[in-house]
């Protein structure tokens, strides 16, 4: 089987035509995926930190 080139994308541009959109999407949504498990991490850190440091 023949290996893909680089002139295959430019042979089928309609194929591509909302990749960079859906990128686009796509990154936006794991930034806001991540900064709302870094928030949640953070939160419970700081419980678990609280909560160890009161027993003790």
């Amino acid at each position: 089987m023949d290996k893909p080139s680089s002139n295959d994308i430019a042979a089928f541009p309609e194929l591509f035509d909302g990749l960079e959109q859906f990128i686009d999407e796509q990154t936006a949504g794991i930034k806001r995926t991540s900064v709302a498990l870094a928030m949640l991490s953070l939160g419970g850190g700081a419980l678990l930190y609280y909560v160890f440091t009161t027993l003790v």
